[in-house]
């Protein structure tokens, strides 16, 4: 199951990635563009719940203390605007079945300002 679930998760990724997209240009759409659109994402929602079904469930990042454990670091940030180890963006979707890492979270983690900044 937890392979099967692991195959779905880039199929869950470039959806969410063509809803973001579209959504950004709904308002200048036509009536059936919107009709279109929504209907994908009755599609992005039915597929989340069958993952849901199957126990997969995703991982909290943004807002959260950094763990190399369930996330995966790929840019930081100095800055003042949060404590350092702190996620403060989402690149890619972590998730887990139970107890198991299907997929780190990838994210960008706060980091102190250096004194030269």
């Amino acid at each position: 199951m937890a392979e099967a679930a692991r195959k779905l998760l880039p199929v869950v990724d470039n959806l969410t990635r063509a809803l973001d997209a579209e959504r950004s240009l709904e308002a200048s759409e036509s009536k059936e563009f919107k009709h279109f659109l929504h209907g994908v994402e009755l599609i992005g929602k039915q597929l989340n719940e069958v993952l849901e079904s199957f126990g997969v469930q995703p991982i909290a990042a943004v807002g959260e203390r950094f763990d190399p454990h369930i996330h995966e670091a790929v840019v930081t940030e100095a800055t003042d605007k949060y404590e350092p180890d702190t996620v403060i963006d989402e690149l890619a979707r972590g998730y887990r079945i139970g107890d198991r890492l299907l997929r780190p979270a990838m994210v960008k983690v706060a980091a102190r300002p250096s004194d030269d900044e």
